[in-house]
């Protein structure tokens, strides 16, 4: 455990030393301050209500903390595969599963406990505790998907960030469910953020172990992937 938090402290310290990716941690809670605050005024100064979207904006909430630090990770992870340095942490005490459990599972770990505060403190609608739970682990759950997306499909820092900008594609199913109707919008079913969205939409929380199964197939093959690619 010790040679796990000594290597992740290790990441925030060069994140600290990157000022985007630095900015980054914090965006959730300017986002959310943005949300919780400038939705109802914008409502006010309008006369357009934005309720009906209310679930849209929580959702998006919950799942930018985990995004974000998961960023921030794959993309110090990404310089250490590019630099040949994960080889070198694979053959210390730490090992090649300590390195990647410090790489995806800490900053996941971590960023469903922010997802969690920023929910209670800026979610526009009064969710129910096991919700609020239930929205940030399966946020974390989703940003290590994103996370293992940028690793794996990137050569380097700059097709990461191309990259990110491709896997905020598996977003795409948080609005589905609130503007179709029709079983058309089971499409995008392969994304674990549709099912996460009909769980709010629902408030049916039994929604969630097929968003967890969905993303555990994602984890199968990108994984793969990442193996192939740490043994290049």
């Amino acid at each position: 455990m010790k040679k796990i938090l000594s290597s992740a402290i290790q990441v925030f310290k060069q994140i600290k030393s990157d000022p985007m990716m630095f900015a980054a941690c914090f965006t959730p809670f300017i986002m959310g301050a943005l949300i919780k605050f400038g939705i109802p005024f914008f409502e006010r100064i309008t006369k357009f209500s934005l309720q009906g979207y209310y679930p849209i904006f929580d959702l998006l909430l919950s799942i930018m903390a985990p995004v974000l630090l998961c960023f921030a990770f794959a993309m110090i992870t990404l310089e250490e595969i590019d630099d040949k340095v994960s080889r070198y942490f694979s053959i210390t005490p730490l090992g090649k599963a300590g390195y990647l459990f410090t790489r995806l599972v800490v900053p996941a770990i971590i960023s469903a406990v922010i997802a969690f505060i920023v929910l209670l403190l800026f979610s526009l609608e009064k969710l129910p505790t096991s919700m609020m739970i239930g929205l940030a682990l399966l946020g974390s759950v989703q940003a290590i998907i994103v996370s293992l997306m940028i690793i794996t499909l990137s050569g380097n820092k700059l097709e990461g960030m191309a990259v990110t900008k491709l896997s905020a594609l598996t977003l795409l199913g948080i609005p589905v469910p609130f503007f179709i109707d029709s079983y058309y919008q089971f499409a995008v079913g392969f994304l674990p953020s549709f099912w996460v969205a009909k769980a709010v939409q629902n408030e049916a929380v039994l929604y969630f172990p097929i968003a967890l199964v969905v993303a555990l197939i994602w984890y199968y093959f990108l994984i793969k992937r990442l193996f192939r690619k740490l043994a290049g």
